[in-house]
This record gives C-alpha cells, sequence and structure tokens, in this order.
C-alpha cells in the first residue's frame, strides 16, 4: 500500500519521475517467473526454489493435508507468492495449514474447507510483512469441541489479513488472535466474519487482540493492531466478545456488526480507540454494544441501534492496592501480591458524538458490575475523569442514561473520584438515574427518519450539528454500514 501511494505522490510531482516509479516495480515482479504445482511435495519443492519476485500457481483441484511452511526468500519490492490457478478453486482439506516463517511473503485465493487441525492455527503470520488476501475458511472444525486452535493467529509484525472470508468456526479458541509478545503493527480489513455459531464457553471471541498491556498500566508499548472495515454478520462466538481488546494502542474503526452476540470490548490495555463503527443488533437477542475499561481510551462516532440489552458501558474498576476484606480473592496473583485487577478503571476517557438508539436496556451505564461478586471482587472503583459529551441517546427501554451510585459502606468510604464531565448530550424524553437535571444532558423529543441504508437521521436537534454520530452523515464514503459485497472475497459471495 505504501508503494501505490508513494507512485501516487510521485506521479503528481513529475511524470518522468512517476514512470521510472512504475518501471521498477515491473522490473523487480517481471524479474520473477511463475511455477504451476500439482501436488503436495511439488509445492514444497518451489517453495524452497523461489527467487524473489516468483509466483507459485496451485493448480485447481483438492489438496489434502497440505502443511504449507512458506519460508521462500524474499523482498520488499519483490515478494514471492502463492495464489491459486483460480480463486476459491484451490480447496484444501484435511489436515492443511499454512505458516508464514519468512518475510514478504503472500498468498492469494485459497479455500480451506471441511477440513480439521490438531492445534496451534490454519493461517499463522509467523513472521513479518506478509499478506493473506482474497482467501476463506470455512467450517474447518474438529469433530471434538473442546479441540483448541484459531483459525487465524498473528505472532509476527506488520502483517496484513485483507478481503478475506471466516465462516462456521465452532470450537474452542477464538476465530483470530494476536500474541502476547513479539507480534505489534497488525492490521485486519475488509474481511467477513459469518454465522460463528454460539456456544457457552469463555475464549471463543471472534478477535481476541493479547499484546503489551495485558495486565499493566498505561505505557508507550502496546500491539498497535488495527481492526477496519470488517463486517461482522450472526458472527457470536461465546456470545459475550466480539472484538476483545487485551492491549494498549490498538484501533477498532469503520467496522458493521449485525445480528451479533455480544459487543465489542476493551477488557483490558490503554490508550485504544473506537471510532466510525455500526453495531445493529436488529432487536436479536443476546446483542449488546461497547463494553469498556480501562484508560485513556476513545470511543467516538459510534452508532449502536436495536441492542437487546445494554448498549454501552462503562464498568466499575477493581481496587488492588490491599485487600478490603478476607473474603478478596486476586485475580491476577496471591494474597501476599495482589496483581493486577480483573477490570482496570475507566479513567481520562472520551466519550463523545456517538449516537445510541433503542436499546432493550440502558443505553449508557456508567459504572456497570459495581461490587459485583463483592467481597470476593473488589469492583468498586467507579469511571472517573471522563469527557461524556455530544452523545445522542434516544428511546432505551430501562433508561437512556444510568449512573450507578456508589453505596455507603464503610469499607469502601475512603474511596474518591474525580466527576466525569457531562457537556451537550441530548437524550428522548425518558429516564435518567443519577444524574443532576442539569448535568450537561438536555431531554427533548427527538424526530427524524430511517434512511435507505437503514439509520436513523435525526432532525431539529439543539445543535444538530455536533450532537451524536455525525460522521455516517458527513463522511459516508468512508464511514456507512458495510454489506456482503463490500467484504471479502468476491467469488465466496
Amino acid at each position: 500500500m505504501k508503494q501505490r501511494l508513494f507512485f501516487m505522490v510521485s506521479k503528481a510531482k513529475s511524470l518522468c519521475l512517476g514512470f521510472t516509479v512504475l518501471l521498477s516495480l515491473q522490473i523487480g515482479y517481471a524479474a520473477g517467473k511463475e511455477i504451476l504445482v500439482s501436488n503436495n511435495s511439488e509445492l514444497t519443492s518451489a517453495i524452497s526454489s523461489a527467487k524473489a519476485g516468483d509466483v507459485i500457481t496451485m493448480k485447481d483441484g483438492e489438496w489434502k493435508d497440505a502443511v504449507i511452511d512458506f519460508n521462500a526468500t524474499a523482498t520488499a519490492d519483490a515478494p514471492v507468492t502463492i495464489k491459486a490457478q483460480t480463486a476459491g478453486k484451490v480447496i484444501l482439506d484435511g489436515s492443511s495449514m499454512l505458516t508464514f516463517t519468512k518475510p514478504y511473503l503472500k498468498v492469494d485465493g485459497l479455500l480451506f474447507k471441511g477440513g480439521a487441525i490438531r492445534k496451534g492455527a490454519v493461517l499463522n503470520f509467523n513472521s513479518d510483512y506478509c499478506t493473506i488476501s482474497n482467501t476463506a475458511i470455512i467450517d474447518y472444525n474438529p469433530a471434538d469441541f473442546g479441540a483448541k486452535y484459531y483459525w487465524i493467529f498473528f505472532s509476527g509484525n506488520n502483517n496484513l489479513l485483507t478481503h478475506c472470508f471466516f465462516k462456521g468456526k465452532n470450537n474452542v479458541e477464538p476465530v483470530l488472535g494476536n500474541a502476547i509478545e513479539g507480534s505489534r503493527h497488525n492490521t485486519v480489513t475488509y474481511c467477513y466474519f459469518k454465522d460463528i455459531p454460539y456456544a457457552k464457553q469463555n475464549g471463543r471471541e471472534i478477535m481476541r487482540i493479547w499484546g503489551p498491556g495485558k495486565l499493566g498500566k498505561p505505557s508507550d508499548d502496546g500491539a498497535f493492531f488495527t481492526v477496519e472495515h470488517n463486517l461482522f454478520d450472526h458472527a457470536d462466538g461465546e456470545g459475550v466478545e466480539i472484538v476483545s481488546l487485551k492491549s494498549n494502542h490498538n484501533v477498532v474503526r469503520f467496522n458493521t456488526v449485525r445480528a451479533c452476540m455480544g459487543a465489542f470490548t476493551n477488557r483490558q490495555g490503554h490508550n485504544n480507540t473506537f471510532e466510525g463503527n455500526f453495531i445493529l443488533g436488529e432487536n436479536r437477542a443476546g446483542t449488546l454494544g461497547m463494553r469498556f475499561a480501562g484508560e485513556n481510551l476513545h470511543v467516538v462516532n459510534n452508532y449502536i441501534s436495536n441492542v437487546s440489552d445494554k448498549a454501552m458501558l462503562m464498568m466499575a474498576g477493581e481496587y488492588t492496592d490491599k485487600a478490603l476484606t478476607t473474603e478478596f480473592k486476586p485475580g491476577h496473583g496471591d494474597n501476599e501480591s495482589l496483581g493486577a485487577p480483573r477490570y482496570y478503571q475507566v479513567r481520562n476517557c472520551v466519550i463523545e458524538n456517538n449516537t445510541i438508539i433503542n436499546s432493550g436496556g440502558v443505553g449508557l451505564q456508567i459504572g456497570d458490575s459495581y461490587k459485583k461478586h463483592w467481597p470476593q471482587y473488589q469492583m468498586c472503583l467507579m469511571p472517573e475523569g471522563n469527557s461524556i459529551k455530544n452523545n445522542l441517546i434516544i428511546n432505551c427501554k430501562e433508561s437512556n442514561i444510568e449512573v450507578i451510585i456508589p453505596d455507603a459502606d464503610p469499607t469502601t468510604s475512603f474511596l474518591h473520584f474525580i466527576p466525569n464531565k457531562f457537556e451537550k448530550n441530548i437524550i428522548s424524553i425518558g429516564e435518567m438515574i443519577g444524574l443532576d437535571k442539569n448535568a450537561g444532558v438536555t431531554k427533548q423529543e427527538v424526530k427524524g427518519s430511517n434512511g435507505k441504508d437503514g439509520l436513523f437521521y435525526p432532525k431539529d436537534l439543539v445543535g444538530k450539528n455536533s450532537v451524536g454520530a455525525e460522521e455516517y452523515i458527513s463522511k459516508s464514503d468512508v464511514c456507512h454500514p458495510l454489506q456482503p459485497k463490500e467484504v471479502g472475497p468476491n467469488w465466496a459471495l
């Protein structure tokens, strides 16, 4: 992508220079050759002998038990590519899997269908600067639900997964994961996650993004993972967390969720961004919006509608400086070293310009899970110092906004919290709990209509140019609900 951008800029500056750049790229790829392979042994041999710029073409048909160690030597200007003769017609089954073990390699147009592996990942980015595109994994499941493996796992840096399709994963472990150590700056974009069946088993997120910050305080280090322009359609998994961030400095933006059980979740980690996402519950049972714990989060311009439960939850944090009762059981550590909290306190976050419509529960809840499992858990730290501004929250069944009020327990009475700042929020006429009526929230009847895209377009709002997730109106070319034709490989639709 950087090469393409560089060429465009160079062309604008000088036609002659642009021609030179284009010619050099053509020469780089022309130096390679196309190698047609028909079976596993020929594929292994071709990988071993491939030169920078070569394209290894897998012949259409069934490829059984193709365990591919993609370790060809390539360069940034001349990657080595494995591609299908016809996209979607190279079908890998049995125990087939693929692992990148050297950088600058590409895979295009493969279909993993109906097979199963024993452990690890079907597609493993165990190197740097590698790309998988135009590829699908469908129903690649073991006979035993308890057999643990991912479909995609990132254990390297600066890798890209784009325009791929994933359907039907029904065993333990997430569809996609990022390693805790040594895995940074990876990207998943324009992918389609469809019909991942629900099973009540923790650890079946659609995406679990581990990395630096998983159990630590805010820092400059993180996973730096990007999840953007993806479609999640009835992708349930564990039914709690769809995208689960457990690391620092990640971006989740411009994605669309349709009728998926669970929520986009900042479970652990700090300095993460959720921007321009559409979470459309479609009134399906078990649908949620977003759930947050951690510091310095940016939650902006998101649109959440028709979820059956709560739409946006700011969690209560766990106090771990000391045990407040003899019954406390640390979640990470022991009674001598209390370690990290189960949930970090929500502090210094920006919750702005979001639209929440027709939630079956609370629209925005501040302090969710306060004193839950007390005293074994010490979930008593209220969200503090957050900016809650320019949000539009209307027609929520339980209440539009609810702020949990700490109880009078003398055990926790020593705790004091910096007030959250509410400013220019609008809610429909209805219940608001725990907030003074003049606390930066205006109640009014909100009128509007649904557009062809199914989204609600309000009118006649006070300060309407700045309230709610206006980005889907002003930048619809970038920020709009995605359709299947916009994501995944065309051949898989």
